[in-house]
């Protein structure tokens, strides 16, 4: 044993990053492929994600929209593999005074994170191994509060909940 030296972490696990293409999804995917896990990146735009997995030396990546539950269920029902972790990093934050949004837009600022999480769960429940985890990124809408940001804050409070309940 040579100090300093130290096994990669996920050396034989299959770590899928749904939102892989930019920000902190691409830096996670980075990481766990430099400690030896298998990496499968997701993302909506086709070019960005082809340019994340090149830089990245993958292979294994599905274009879609996490928001539409359909294409979240036919992504991962055709991985074959156990799932060790599955990370959530995607969202489309919806900023602005509340009392100014319609219905519709405030039911989809409030709801949008918390379904595609659900949706994230229900899908990956048995696929996940023992030990192994669903980590969801909610933001930082939760720190302060700010009329501009109306419904961010209260749905970034929501997911530490959604997700203990899950």
């Amino acid at each position: 044993m040579h100090f300093g030296q130290r096994d990669p972490e996920l050396a034989g696990q299959t770590v899928v990053i749904v939102g892989g293409s930019a920000g902190i999804g691409f830096e996670t995917a980075r990481r766990a492929r430099a400690e030896g896990a298998e990496i499968i990146i997701t993302g909506r735009d086709a070019t960005r994600l082809k340019a994340a997995a090149d830089k990245l030396g993958t292979d294994r990546t599905a274009e879609f929209d996490a928001h539409d539950p359909a294409a979240v269920k036919r992504f991962f029902d055709q991985l074959a593999e156990p799932l060790d972790h599955v990370m959530v990093t995607t969202g489309r934050p919806r900023y602005g005074r509340m009392l100014d949004m319609d219905f519709e837009e405030a039911r989809e600022a409030i709801t949008e994170h918390m379904l595609m999480a659900l949706e994230v769960a229900r899908n990956t429940a048995a696929k996940v191994r023992p030990g192994g985890t669903l980590l969801f990124m909610a933001g930082t809408g939760m720190r302060q509060i700010s009329p501009g940001w109306g419904a961010m804050t209260a749905a970034t409070a929501a997911m530490p909940k959604l997700v203990a309940t899950l």
